[in-house]
């Protein structure tokens, strides 16, 4: 009987979406979706629309949480983690209110710092591995440095998290002609924002990835989903 089995073709079982909400019953009820197989480990979360008027991540993560299949592992998806501003296409909502300024957030503050709080307390309940955060830039970082487009962001020069980065950058970077639009790594703490929390607070690797808003829209969401998988590749999540 234990021969049988041995000869036997391992049966993997098919991935399951579950979907839950964060600030349920408010305005800002949000659906965060939750991509599982039958491995629970590595954990990744991925946060789009932090800010409403940055599309491409939004429009990449609505794809892939519909038509990913995942190997190993669990994939948190939020891509419309500040809804109200989404829905209104605008940067922030309220627009004096920056939810990428706001982490680790406050349950007795604001609407945007209860929001921070209770998308920071779903990456600590769900022990994430790996944050990454979508976002868009109006400028390329390499024309104007107080912008951030075509760049990948991390918080820290910490060893582990620079050389997963630089990996990326090469990877994402095979067959741009242009050097204008190269990615490039950026070491800049920005604090306040979900990955530096994750990475300070909860000592979690963190990625901030950033496209340039000048690029056409097609582009900008194809280079969010091959970001995407690059890095489920790298955790071998999924075979490319």
């Amino acid at each position: 009987a234990i021969l049988i089995f041995i000869c036997l073709p391992q049966i993997v079982l098919p991935q399951t979406t579950s979907v839950e909400y964060i600030c349920t019953g408010t305005d800002n009820q949000t659906p965060v979706y939750i991509i599982r197989t039958q491995f629970e480990k590595p954990i990744i979360m991925v946060l789009a629309g932090t800010h409403g008027d940055e599309i491409a991540g939004i429009k990449a993560t609505q794809y892939l949480k519909d038509n990913l299949d995942i190997e190993k592992g669990t994939l948190i998806i939020i891509p419309e983690a500040n809804i109200l501003a989404c829905k209104k296409g605008l940067r922030s909502f309220p627009q004096d209110m920056n939810l990428n300024r706001a982490y680790p957030g406050d349950p007795q503050g604001n609407s945007v710092e209860k929001l921070a709080y209770e998308i920071f307390g779903l990456i600590k309940s769900y022990k994430v591995d790996l944050l990454i955060d979508l976002h868009e830039s109006i400028e390329f970082y390499k024309k104007n440095s107080t912008n951030y487009g075509q760049t990948m962001v991390i918080d820290s020069d910490d060893d582990y998290l620079f050389k997963l980065d630089s990996s990326i950058v090469e990877e994402m970077n095979k067959g741009i002609i242009d050097n204008n639009i190269e990615y490039q790594v950026l070491v800049k703490p920005i604090e306040g924002s979900s990955t530096y929390n994750a990475f300070f607070k909860l000592h979690i690797p963190a990625i901030t990835f950033e496209t340039c808003r000048k690029l056409p829209l097609s582009q900008r969401i194809e280079e969010h989903i091959k970001f995407i998988k690059i890095i489920l590749f790298k955790y071998n999540m999924l075979s490319i």
